[in-house]
């Protein structure tokens, strides 16, 4: 719960505790101001006149992990990665402990789906739409298509001027609703859902090379 609510402060920015409560309607209202006291006190978070504000840090190219391993263990984790080799198959491969391989894919797909949250908010500022709903896992998420790209949102936007998706955004859609159905299908891609939907997003129609580099230097700039 606590990395759940820790990400809807990052995604809201700046926000009143009745407005996050109003989203975070499962959670007790007590539970969660305490939950965002905690946060104040950690540093993660400001409050000011009962306004909490997302404390941004700097984010750096390479996240400190990467660091502790040579060159060519972190090289063949992104081949693997891209791949599609599960992480416990690559900790064999490469010879490190599973959870280093899982700890390692988990930024990758962090790095993916921001990347795409931050184009999606761009977007959607400059031309409001109508997102789709769908549950995964009795997760609701929020769907988006521009220039036949979907996104994939924890939480829905909101705004008076959302426009509906035209026909040719409805069958994108609808093609890629029904790759995700197919690529999530696993229970365990319960955990980190958003995450997962964007890389099953990310991997759609591209071969290796096109995720290699993608992921190595763009978003990791090794």
């Amino acid at each position: 719960m606590r990395e759940r609510v820790l990400r809807l402060c990052r995604r809201l920015d700046k926000f009143t505790l009745d407005e996050i409560s109003t989203i975070a309607e499962d959670i007790n209202e007590s539970v969660l101001e305490l939950l965002l006291l905690t946060l104040v006190q950690e540093g993660k978070l400001t409050l000011r006149n009962g306004l909490y504000l997302y404390n941004k840090k700097q984010i750096t190219k390479k996240p400190s992990i990467l660091s502790f391993y040579p060159k060519q263990i972190i090289d063949t984790t992104i081949r693997c990665f891209c791949l599609s080799i599960p992480a416990y198959k690559t900790s064999q491969i490469i010879g490190i402990a599973n959870n280093s391989t899982v700890k390692l894919y988990n930024i990758f797909r962090e790095l993916i789906y921001e990347r795409q949250t931050k184009k999606l908010k761009s977007l959607y500022e400059k031309t409001p739409q109508q997102g789709r709903n769908r549950i995964f896992f009795n997760e609701e998420l929020s769907f988006y298509v521009y220039n036949n790209q979907v996104f994939v949102s924890e939480n829905p936007f909101q705004s008076p001027d959302e426009k509906a998706f035209t026909k040719s955004e409805e069958q994108e859609f609808k093609k890629v609703y029904s790759y995700l159905t197919r690529f999530t299908s696993h229970n365990s891609n319960k955990v980190d859902l958003p995450q997962k939907l964007a890389e099953g997003i990310w991997r759609r129609n591209k071969e290796f090379e096109e995720l290699y580099t993608d992921l190595k230097v763009n978003l990791l700039s090794l």
